[in-house]
């Protein structure tokens, strides 16, 4: 598996190993998922089925900070693409972005994307059918110039500090691990956070090789300064978690790394050697 290099932005990671530190009884109670309870915490999606083709359209050589992207969703069968979504980002996972493409006359979709570098990037388009979600996926390279000043960090960043504690301790492949995250506004813990999209956060990610991608959003939204995102991460490995939080009218950006272990499993054919005692 090749090395991938990723950012930290602007908080720090903690471990703890109970979600409830020090409890607010005046406040709601964060439920914490069992760790085995998975099914109703994997995101259900079908990635690139075959009666759908994702068409890009695209000058991958503009010398200019925002590249125009327009895509269209070809299907044999009865299109309704209901809370489209776009998500971006590089081959490193340093890059990230969130977009809401606008449908244009021609039935088209279409976006902007500053993005700072030449390179490959990984477009993936997301949209729900019925309960289920649609993910469909493809590859774009630019060869503009390197573009200086586009970043993630925004004016008022150093005014925040999240603490994110995992819940479990260690998060395992198709078990449940829970993002608890702490938000703090000045030294203080964050009052008026607001919703994105009817959510508290919204969280995407990727595995290392860029096979597993998820998008999640909290089942609890209390609007307090903790957030809690359970997720079910299918594949080991080290994943790359971009989340997304609102107050005071910005949508501001955080990320981090998770190794995931592989499950651990019982082998009941499992044979010991044992020497006699003395």
């Amino acid at each position: 598996m090749k090395t991938r290099a990723f950012f930290l932005l602007f908080f720090a990671i903690f471990f703890t190993s109970s979600a409830y530190g020090g409890l607010d009884l005046d406040q709601e109670v964060i439920i914490i998922p069992d760790t085995h309870n998975a099914k109703p915490y994997i995101w259900n999606v079908s990635r690139n089925p075959k009666d759908y083709e994702l068409r890009l359209e695209y000058d991958g050589a503009e010398k200019k900070n925002d590249i125009q992207v327009k895509f269209s969703i070809v299907s044999e069968s009865e299109l309704r693409a209901d809370d489209l979504h776009v998500f971006v980002t590089d081959e490193d996972l340093r890059f990230y972005r969130h977009i809401r493409p606008v449908l244009g006359n021609e039935g088209k979709y279409a976006f902007s994307l500053d993005a700072p570098l030449p390179g490959k990037y990984r477009v993936e388009v997301v949209f729900k059918k019925g309960e289920q979600w649609i993910n469909l996926r493809k590859d774009i390279k630019i060869k503009g110039m390197r573009k200086p000043g586009i970043g993630d960090s925004k004016a008022g960043d150093e005014d925040y500090n999240v603490k994110v504690k995992f819940i479990p301790k260690k998060a395992y492949s198709e078990h449940v691990v829970t993002a608890l995250f702490e938000l703090h506004y000045k030294g203080m813990p964050l009052r008026g956070l607001e919703k994105i999209e009817g959510f508290d956060m919204q969280v995407a990610s990727w595995d290392e090789d860029m096979k597993e991608f998820i998008f999640a959003t909290p089942k609890q939204n209390l609007g307090g300064n903790e957030v809690a995102v359970s997720l079910v991460f299918m594949r080991p490995g080290r994943h790359a978690v971009f989340a997304e939080f609102k107050h005071k009218g910005v949508v501001r950006k955080i990320n981090f790394v998770l190794y995931v272990f592989e499950e651990p499993r019982e082998d009941s054919g499992l044979l010991f050697q044992l020497k006699p005692s003395d």
